[in-house]
């Protein structure tokens, strides 16, 4: 009896799509609406929106590798508190890896990279970026998880090299480009302006232009720094790290261009593009896990395998 109750109030996957249908199109009818009565509310709705990261569980296995983590938490301001994750042994000879993760992400996200970086002698550093996994905060934009990389960077000494994806390879060069010290880097999926992604949401909740452009400039006008001047490639051409950029072809978050143009603007960049990872599963690839480490360590073998193209500037 209590299978039959389960079953007559469990809804099934074509209800959960209609709910999610309607949502979004109550959504959208309900941003259309303010973006005509109320411009400043509906920029400022956008502008909340495009801050606050989405909670998403945490498989097992990122639970199993938290679990063998040092932790501790660093201050990042006067309310704001984030916990930064350690591996392997640490002292002052020990050269130091920071694996920073994306929007909506968590510092266990990149854990695949741990074990062969441990192997090598490094020791591994991540942290919860504001607002993020256990850090504190509801909001957070690139230039704050760039201050957090650097709050980071500053706290557990200089940098051997940064593996970072997404937002957090935006915000890491970023970081770079204000004076971060890092002798290598791999940045993964690494988006190219905020402009395009803050469009991208404000036409997909139902926002008009007018109202994503009034959104942009508050942000501009909260950061005190527009858009345009963090864009990755205006950032990449005052930096002389060497830097291994991976992408995927069918990248649907962050298109491979982004990181083609990320490219052509980095003086010392080499690329890797994959075929079929997407945004995602490009972090759990064992060959671009092997490839990363290599790149930073000079341990191991970096892995080609059918499918990954590799090139230069000239490329």
């Amino acid at each position: 009896m209590a299978g039959i109750r389960q079953q007559a109030f469990s809804p099934g996957i074509e209800e959960l799509d209609l709910r999610a249908q309607f949502s979004r199109t109550f959504r959208q009818s309900a941003a259309r609406t303010l973006s005509v009565v109320s411009p400043r509310a509906a920029a400022d709705w956008l502008e909340r929106a495009f801050m606050t990261p989405q909670p998403y569980r945490t498989p097992l296995h990122e639970r199993e590798w938290m679990m063998a983590a040092e932790t501790e938490r660093v201050s990042f301001n006067a309310q704001t508190m984030i916990p930064v994750y350690h591996w392997g042994r640490r002292s002052a000879h020990q050269p130091r890896v920071l694996l920073v993760h994306g929007l909506s992400g968590r510092g266990s996200q990149l854990g695949h990279f741990i074990a062969p970086l441990l192997q090598a002698g490094v020791h591994v550093v991540s942290f919860d970026a504001p607002a993020h996994g256990d850090a504190d905060g509801k909001q957070a934009a690139l230039p704050e998880v760039a201050q957090a990389v650097e709050r980071v960077a500053a706290h557990v000494g200089p940098l051997a090299g940064c593996i970072a994806h997404s937002v957090g390879a935006a915000s890491t060069t970023l970081a770079l480009a204000r004076g971060l010290e890092c002798a290598r880097v791999v940045l993964i999926a690494p988006p190219q302006e905020p402009s395009l992604y803050l469009s991208r949401l404000g036409g997909w909740l139902g926002f008009s232009s007018r109202v994503i452009e009034r959104a942009q400039r508050n942000l501009e006008q909260r950061f005190r720094q527009r858009f345009d001047e963090v864009a990755t490639p205006v950032l990449a051409t005052r930096l002389s790290q060497p830097v291994l950029i991976l992408h995927d072809r069918q990248d649907r978050v962050v298109p491979v261009t982004a990181g083609r143009a990320l490219l052509a603007a980095w003086p010392e960049a080499r690329m890797i593009e994959t075929d079929g990872l997407g945004h995602s599963r490009i972090l759990r690839d064992a060959h671009v896990v092997a490839t990363a480490a290599e790149f930073l360590t000079g341990v191991g073998a970096a892995v080609q395998h059918e499918g990954v193209w590799q090139g230069d500037r000239a490329a």
